[in-house]
């Protein structure tokens, strides 16, 4: 196993390649517990828990997982084509680390949204056979008819899939606003089910993922968060 250096050491949380990163070593951007480090080559015998770069201080955990509270106008891609793109919200390291966020949320929905680098943990958020629960506030163009909720408490088919959703639960909060809860996470699904039973979203807000609620992480639009061991519990709830 190669020796941690402190090039390597940032380089392994997304500062760049080892040149660059010497190069910010050199430039003297980077501190450890208050000491400007100037050798690049330093070797640790146990990793800091935390560097600070240009000032910054920053974790030096190599595996991400993190919550976003995402606003509206945002596209959930690293190449956008008409709006700014989520990653913009997040520190530029995190894209040298292959973070990934788990699930879109399109570019008119509002919400929690998490990112990670870890496979599994993406793979077990979005997996339909783990069936994750997520919560979304809609507002609806007609009032929800009861006719309407019925059919979307039921399997019902969407356009061009191969398997039935429904609704696990949906709760009327006023006349035109509903709470509703999916296990699927298909391609603009919500808007898609309301559309099918003959209304229309005017405006879509996720609330929850699994048992973790945006009210709770008390992060405002635009603001993330690393995830801490009770959220990562939550999420797995």
């Amino acid at each position: 196993m190669p020796t941690l250096t402190l090039e390597r050491l940032l380089a392994s949380i997304g500062f760049g390649s080892r040149k660059e990163c010497r190069a910010l070593i050199r430039m003297g951007l980077v501190e450890l517990e208050g000491i400007v480090q100037e050798d690049p080559f330093v070797e640790f015998e146990k990793r800091p828990d935390f560097i600070t770069v240009n000032g910054e201080e920053v974790t030096t955990e190599t595996k991400i997982y993190g919550i976003l509270h995402k606003p509206l106008g945002y596209e959930c891609s690293a190449k956008p084509q008409h709006h700014e793109s989520v990653f913009s919200l997040l520190p530029s390291r995190f894209q040298g680390m292959d973070v990934r966020l788990v699930g879109r949320l399109d570019v008119d929905t509002s919400g929690i949204i998490c990112f990670s680098n870890q496979g599994d943990f993406i793979h077990a958020l979005e997996s339909p056979k783990r069936g994750v629960k997520k919560r979304y506030l809609a507002t609806l163009a007609r009032p929800l008819e009861k006719e309407q909720e019925e059919q979307l408490l039921n399997p019902m088919m969407l356009k061009n899939e191969k398997r039935p959703v429904q609704a696990k639960s949906l709760n009327r909060l006023e006349e035109k606003v509903v709470e509703i809860e999916i296990t699927e996470g298909l391609y603009h699904q919500v808007r898609r089910m309301f559309a099918a039973v003959g209304n229309h979203v005017e405006a879509l807000k996720r609330i929850s993922i699994g048992n973790l609620d945006l009210e709770q992480t008390e992060l405002l639009p635009g603001e993330w968060r690393l995830c801490d061991a009770e959220d990562l519990k939550k999420l797995d709830g």
